[in-house]
């Protein structure tokens, strides 16, 4: 029976004015400069619409048939003191404005391999508790 409410899962990474998505099913991953600068010296995602519009357009390249995401979302530079409440709200809402009906934000810079990727999603989707509450929406 056709699922009509599954989702691919997600891993995004996010680094000064470039991105990486991994599309975790095979592990397929592509990283991509910007063609427009969306980071600035105080905030990694500072021009909204175009980090947005970035990602998008890498989503589409992945071969992924579903429109909706479970997305694990991560900062990979920390320009200072974590992430913020506002850097939290942009990651959740251009997670949104993407198609992720589930987001998890990972709350520091260390890179995960493909297999704690999934593990983390796995653990977020049953209920585990592996990063603050505040970061799962």
């Amino acid at each position: 029976m056709l699922d009509l409410f599954a989702s691919s899962n997600l891993y995004v990474k996010i680094y000064p004015d470039e991105m990486e998505v991994t599309y975790l099913k095979d592990n397929l991953t592509i990283r991509r400069q910007a063609s427009q600068k969306f980071s600035s010296d105080r905030m990694l995602i500072a021009d909204f619409h175009a980090a947005e519009e970035h990602l998008k357009s890498i989503i589409k390249e992945l071969p992924t048939r579903w429109r909706s995401h479970t997305m694990l979302i991560q900062h990979m530079v920390d320009l200072g003191g974590g992430l913020y409440e506002v850097e939290k709200r942009a990651l959740r809402d251009i997670s949104d404005h993407v198609g992720a009906k589930r987001v998890f934000i990972v709350p520091h810079t260390d890179e995960l391999s493909t297999e704690e990727a999934v593990h983390k999603l796995a653990m977020g989707l049953k209920g585990g508790a592996f990063m603050p509450p505040d970061l799962v929406t």
